[in-house]
């Protein structure tokens, strides 16, 4: 029988690409999933939409906030009633092609991996070419998965929904994500989750459309306006590393150290 797989998806204000992506997510060749989307109180019209997956779809699960507490409440929210052996995670404005989730559940599975983790497809004004979608499928050391991480460019970065976890290292560790955190929580999240881990896989399969508007978190403010939250963070995610490391008996590279070799 399919492991059971649970597919978080934070909902605000996206009802213009939401069909696409609960469609994209429902159509998957992977059957067994839990779909938990979390309406954070948004004003347009997504509730009406999570409304009537529920009502045709028995797997997909409304949460509904009344006050908006943003993305990392309501992902906390879905991970609290999380029941599937892998977790991952889809913005609601993004899309999944149909071998999404089966790709990812067969690479766990075939080398017991703790994580997985694809490149992505960026979603702007033109679509990717296609031959460009296939690469190299290469295990990662903690270390190589970290600098990927922590580098500003590639396709491994802080992002969740290129990545596929074990539900039980996020419940043994008790790993949520921190409200108070406006910028870089999904990479504070992986990077908990990479020291807690102890293999990596890149599986080099472009599958997720990460799709790019106006208004997002990422574009509604100026780069000057972001950057001193983009400091605050990358601090915090090295010192989390520096000493969850320390705890543990690891040697992890200083990201003034790394060398960004990993796409």
């Amino acid at each position: 029988m399919q492991p059971l797989v649970t597919v978080i998806v934070p909902v605000y204000n996206t009802a213009e690409y939401l069909t696409r992506c609960l469609t994209s997510l429902i159509d998957q060749t992977y059957q067994n999933l839990q779909i938990i989307t979390v309406n954070d109180a948004s004003s347009d019209d997504s509730a009406l939409i999570l409304r009537m997956f529920a009502e045709v779809d028995s797997r997909v699960r409304v949460i509904t906030h009344a006050h908006n507490q943003g993305v990392s409440a309501a992902r906390n929210s879905a991970l609290a009633i999380t029941r599937g052996k892998y977790t991952v995670f889809v913005d609601g404005d993004d899309w999944v092609e149909p071998d999404y989730i089966h790709r990812f559940v067969t690479m766990m599975e075939m080398g017991n991996y703790d994580l997985v983790v694809n490149p992505f497809i960026l979603e702007k004004n033109e679509p990717k070419d296609p031959t460009e979608r296939l690469l190299q499928r290469r295990e990662l050391t903690r270390q190589q998965f970290l600098d990927g991480v922590r580098s500003p460019v590639g396709q491994i970065r802080g992002y969740l929904w290129n990545k596929i976890f074990r539900t039980d290292i996020i419940k043994q560790r008790n790993l949520h994500f921190d409200p108070e955190i406006s910028m870089m929580e999904d990479e504070l999240f992986v990077v908990e989750y990479a020291v807690a881990a102890d293999t990596f896989l890149y599986g080099g399969q472009a599958n997720y459309h990460y799709v790019v508007r106006d208004g997002s978190a990422t574009t509604g403010e100026s780069p000057v306006k972001l950057l001193p939250k983009q400091i605050l963070s990358l601090h915090r995610v090295n010192r989390i590393i520096a000493s969850i490391s320390k705890n543990r008996g690891l040697h992890i590279k200083n990201r003034g150290d790394a060398e960004y070799d990993v796409d």
